[in-house]
């Protein structure tokens, strides 16, 4: 009777193969792989200004990851074939390497997410649970995927375009008709979403009645045709509600899309008595991330004509009688607001005082009398190019160059998303006190 031969009786070559050891070495990706991969995730949980979502620490990560991935296949490809050949296949060295990378990335992990969890209770917010980590390396693999997938069709197009003549015609072809398509459609398409983003303002705090008797003039980007003329209808309505008989005008500089800080009104209007006109004038309807990053053109017109228009109405009326010009300006309402009052030919004698929030880059006007309200932990405010290599005097946690930059610009979207006096929101804990002429 024939009987199966014993383990111990295969060749010594053949029991080397199926080795576990072997078969585990044989599949992990080379030292250098590794270690690129790991420095990469561990850098992606460096902490930033804000509670990170999930979402954002994935795509993060994930572009940290093909970053890294990147670096090492240029590093190869200069390096030349013998330090490829020294740095290929995992081996015994590779699995040790990544057991203490994976180490190393686990307790960084486990450090980042309860300093994530600190923060967010700081902040009175939820604290990030099992769900949040395991979103954020879901979004992690797909963004490596995706762009894994994105370069070898790149390519592997690329490719085929250096060897193929019909390739290259082809190429061509459909990308002339992709740019001719786009060209024929982008407007229609840029309109419908356009469309979409408009919103109106039925709740705004410059169309309701002042509880301490104050005028408020709005005007809105539908009532006038161009920011300038809005401006000027602002203006108009100002004089006619007789806005230039009160102690004093405050300009409120709005966001792009016309909103104003209730809060900021509502305490400016207390400190006057109510004796005050407050006026402002919509630059347009769409959100104010699409004026800030694309188009800061309108709100610059709208703001530059009102204070303009303002200062010059008021300088009419006898200096007995005169009042006091005074300009709020809160986010990119700021930012244009101190270039209208960096214009005026004499800012410091036809405008009181100032008072800015949450400015972009912390600027100012030069104004002698302004002062500036920023939250440490507002991403708006250090929207700079210092940020990315020098750390600002008043950012309250772990700045590394560059990363740091990265992650403010990640952080603008939960900006909004914080109780009021972090992040982007100011409110009744700000002193919204108007300096002194």
């Amino acid at each position: 009777m024939l009987s199966a031969p014993l383990p111990h009786a295969l060749p010594r070559t053949i029991r080397t193969r199926i080795h576990p050891l072997a078969l585990l070495s044989s599949q992990v990706p080379a030292p250098s792989t590794t270690l690129a991969i790991g420095v990469a995730l561990v850098t992606s949980t460096v902490p930033s200004l804000l509670p990170r979502p999930a979402w954002t620490q994935g795509l993060l990560a994930g572009v940290l990851v093909l970053a890294a991935v990147g670096l090492v296949a240029v590093v190869r490809r200069a390096t030349g074939p013998r330090a490829t050949g020294a740095d290929a296949g995992g081996g015994r060295a590779g699995v040790l390497v990544l057991a203490a990378t994976a180490l190393v990335v686990l307790v960084a992990g486990t450090l980042s997410w309860l300093g994530l969890s600190e923060q967010a209770v700081t902040l009175g917010l939820p604290e990030p649970g099992l769900a949040h980590a395991l979103t954020a390396g879901a979004w992690t693999l797909l963004v490596v995927g995706v762009g894994l997938t994105l370069a070898r069709g790149v390519t592997a197009a690329l490719r085929a375009l250096r060897t193929s003549s019909t390739a290259r015609v082809a190429t061509v072809l459909v990308l002339g008709a992709s740019v001719t398509t786009a060209s024929a459609s982008a407007p229609g398409v840029l309109d419908g979403l356009l469309d979409g983003l408009r919103k109106g303002h039925p709740n705004h705090i410059l169309l309701q009645e002042s509880p301490v008797g104050a005028t408020r003039v709005l005007a809105l980007a539908d009532e006038a045709d161009g920011p300038e003329a809005v401006a000027r209808l602002a203006v108009d309505r100002l004089v006619t509600a007789g806005g230039l008989a009160r102690r004093a005008v405050v300009v409120v500089v709005p966001t792009g899309s016309g909103w104003v800080n209730d809060v900021a009104v509502r305490e400016v209007e207390a400190q006057l008595g109510g004796d005050v006109a407050v006026v402002s004038a919509q630059a347009g309807d769409l959100p104010s991330w699409y004026y800030f990053l694309l188009d800061q053109d309108p709100a610059r017109r709208a703001a530059s004509t009102l204070v303009h228009g303002v200062v010059e109405v008021v300088g009419e009326v006898p200096a007995a009688d005169r009042p006091d010009v005074y300009v709020l300006g809160e986010s990119l309402g700021a930012t244009v607001g101190q270039a209208a009052v960096a214009e005026l030919p004499d800012p410091a004698g036809q405008v009181c005082a100032a008072v800015w929030s949450g400015t972009p880059g912390t600027t100012t006007s030069g104004h002698p009398r302004e002062r500036t309200l920023l939250n440490a932990d507002d991403p708006i405010t250090h929207l700079t190019t210092r940020t990315a290599y020098q750390r600002p005097e008043d950012w309250p946690g772990t700045w590394l160059p560059g990363l740091s930059y990265a992650t403010t610009w990640l952080d603008t979207s939960v900006s909004l998303s914080t109780p009021s006096g972090h992040g982007h929101r100011y409110g009744a804990e700000q002193d919204w006190t108007l300096p002194t002429c």
